[in-house]
């Protein structure tokens, strides 16, 4: 039996560069913009910053997130605030 595959079926797959994900290479794309020694210098330390945090098995959104928590703090309102000022003392 002779199954086709889906030319959909990696779509939803994050492109990766040398195994990084595509989105570390933005700071490369500053860097050719503004050419300067430091600012490679800064775009290559972003991109071994980016690699680590691979190996520590996060992605750019799940740092995103994770970020997002920590400066949210761990309580979470499920009303908004001018509710809760409105119709508790």
């Amino acid at each position: 039996m002779n199954v086709r595959r889906s030319i959909w079926r990696d779509a939803s797959l994050t492109p990766r560069i040398m195994g990084i994900d595509a989105r570390g290479y933005f700071p490369i794309l500053i860097a050719l913009y503004y050419p300067r020694v430091w600012t490679f210098g800064t775009a290559l330390l972003a991109i071994a910053g980016f690699f680590f945090m691979e190996k520590k098995g996060y992605t750019l959104p799940v740092l995103l997130r994770a970020i997002r928590h920590r400066l949210r703090g761990t309580v979470v309102h499920a009303r908004a605030w001018w509710h809760h000022r409105r119709f508790h003392d």
